[in-house]
């Protein structure tokens, strides 16, 4: 799915922006995972912009399309200025790690008119969430039919899905002939409101939303709990209102408002108060305050926050490493703003256990942690996942799972915590002899096998072995054992013998031996090396630790008030 702010942030990263609109967004960024993703990414590794698609629901051959869609990922390929970044937006994106998770709003999608079919079909689907299909047989959805017509073309919002947590617009576009129209997201630009019976603004700021072509719809999707959950008095209906301004690529006007109903789901809302601690070794304070339970999503309010001697450690990392951040230079993006962000990053993993010591839910920050640890279960993706607070030193995060029960024990499990460390790898490669041969590179306890050098020498898109590359540049495929409890190694760059310095795209996946070590094979992408050196050193600043066995464990038992 894109997200409404993509364009914006792309200008964003250009520089483009006026200070007053730059502001602007950083507040949104804080609050969007997709533009979590997009910046995590970005200074990770300068990958292209990522767009994933998301499941749908109720067109005819549903099934397959559903299917279908799981394994679909969609890529667009603009590319960054890396001399004009801020770093204050980088700061702000200081999430955990889980900001790479897909954007999975595919709660309940159908309306009654449709449940007996829709429920039969979802239930034979394996890997859709259960908090999908809860929501589904319970009805949570809204019948809406309103249509625009402008250019010879018809817009019409279908359904609406929402409770206090999500909501996901359905709509259709048809041509004067009835043909459907598909929504390609380059040729479609699509806005939303919010606002109360008397007229008052519920998301000024606007932005949030994310939206898609799921098999024959354009499905909206929005985390309403951003603006939301902070309102004194809940509601129990909104004004929505959609603004189509360009449909298939033609500039028209379609729009529409519509009221959305929030009073049988608000309803059906429960909170668990837990308000439980724990301090790691690390010197981090933990705190699980409550779960929030709504029709399509269970969501679990955890916060991290640095005591006195975590914050002594992180000041003396910086300060052996030369990384503290100095008054910002014209151009110049220093490897002190590169890693600040890291600091603030906490990641954690976590299960819930039922009374017979089942697990009904798995929680992991981890990227690519279901190649690693596995424990992701029953996971439903609100993407509005936290709110930082003290320049990132407190974090408060919010994360989904299948609707729990009522008025049932269940036990929490901190199965990991992730941190990021310093980490000086450094390997210098001939590249005649990598020509040739494999070249390997023992250095802070990695071992890295290089085997080849390809030179792409076109700008546009090219398939060379697994992967398709973007620009010109040059690719080395390699294997890696990372260090024991390190998980992976970010912030690359490389040299060539000229002491040109140029960025590292990675495509990687990981997988544990028998050990627990962290194995990796992919390929470097170095961008704009467009002649063979004779030596490339190649470089990492950080590394990702795992810490297991932090041995807490928090009984609870559910409200029985719905």
């Amino acid at each position: 799915m894109n997200c409404s702010k993509t364009e914006e942030l792309r200008k964003y990263l250009a520089g483009d922006l006026t200070t007053e609109a730059a502001r602007l967004l950083e507040q949104h960024v804080e609050a969007c995972m997709l533009c979590q993703k997009v910046m995590m990414e970005e200074d990770d590794s300068d990958e292209e912009y990522q767009v994933l698609q998301v499941p749908s629901a109720l067109p005819a051959d549903f099934t397959a399309q559903v299917m279908t869609a799981l394994e679909t990922v969609r890529t667009a390929t603009p590319k960054p200025n890396w001399k004009k970044r801020s770093v204050n937006i980088l700061k702000k994106t200081a999430i955990a790690v889980a900001s790479v998770t897909a954007i999975i709003t595919f709660g309940s999608m159908v309306s009654p008119t449709f449940a007996s079919y829709v429920n039969s079909v979802i239930q034979s689907i394996q890997g859709i969430d259960n908090g999908m299909k809860q929501a589904a047989e319970k009805g949570y959805a809204q019948a809406i039919n309103k249509s625009a017509t402008d250019q010879g073309m018809t817009m019409t919002v279908q359904e609406v899905v929402a409770d206090p947590v999500r909501m996901a617009i359905f709509a259709q576009a048809v041509d004067q002939n009835g043909k459907r129209i598909p929504f390609d997201p380059e040729k479609i630009e699509v806005s939303l409101t919010y606002k109360t019976k008397s007229g008052e603004e519920l998301n000024p700021d606007g932005g949030g939303y994310h939206f898609g072509e799921e098999g024959e719809y354009l499905v909206i999707s929005h985390d309403i709990f951003q603006f939301l959950r902070d309102r004194k008095t809940q509601l129990d209906e909104m004004i929505v209102g959609v603004d189509v301004t360009m449909l298939d690529g033609k500039e028209g006007s379609w729009k529409l408002e519509f009221p959305v109903d929030l009073k049988k789901a608000r309803a059906s809302a429960n909170q668990t108060t837990i308000e439980k601690n724990f301090m790691t070794p690390h010197g981090i304070k933990l705190a699980l305050h409550n779960i929030k339970t709504v029709p399509s999503v269970s969501l679990i309010e955890l916060e991290t926050a640095w005591t006195e001697e975590r914050a002594k450690q992180v000041q003396k990392i910086k300060e052996e490493n030369g990384w503290i951040v100095k008054q910002d230079a014209p151009g110049v993006f220093t490897d002190a703003e590169r890693v600040e962000r890291y600091f603030v990053d906490i990641g954690l993993a976590y299960e819930i256990v039922d009374e017979k010591g089942k697990v009904v839910a798995g929680w992991d920050d981890a990227i690519y942690g279901d190649q690693l640890n596995q424990i992701r279960k029953n996971t439903v993706s609100p993407s509005y996942r936290g709110q930082m607070h003290d320049q990132g030193k407190r974090y408060t995060k919010w994360n989904g799972i299948t609707p729990l029960a009522d008025d049932q024990t269940y036990t929490f499990r901190l199965h990991s915590l992730y941190l990021f460390e310093p980490a000086k790898f450094q390997a210098t490669i001939p590249v005649d002899k990598l020509m040739k041969e494999k070249v390997t590179v023992t250095n802070n306890d990695s071992v890295y096998t290089f085997t080849g050098f390809t030179l792409k020498t076109t700008e546009g898109e090219e398939k060379i072995g697994d992967h398709t590359y973007s620009g010109k540049g040059a690719i080395i495929p390699f294997t890696a054992v990372l260090p024991e409890g390190i998980i992976m190694n970010l912030v690359w760059s490389a040299q060539d013998d000229a002491k040109q310095d140029y960025r590292l795209l990675m495509k990687e996946t990981f997988k544990r031996d028998k050990d627990g070590r962290v194995h990796v094979s992919g390929t470097f992408f170095i961008r704009d090396l467009e002649k063979q050196p004779k030596e490339l050193s190649l470089k990492h600043l950080m590394q990702w630790r795992q810490y297991q066995g932090m041995n807490w464990e928090v009984p609870f038992k559910t409200s029985s008030k719905r």
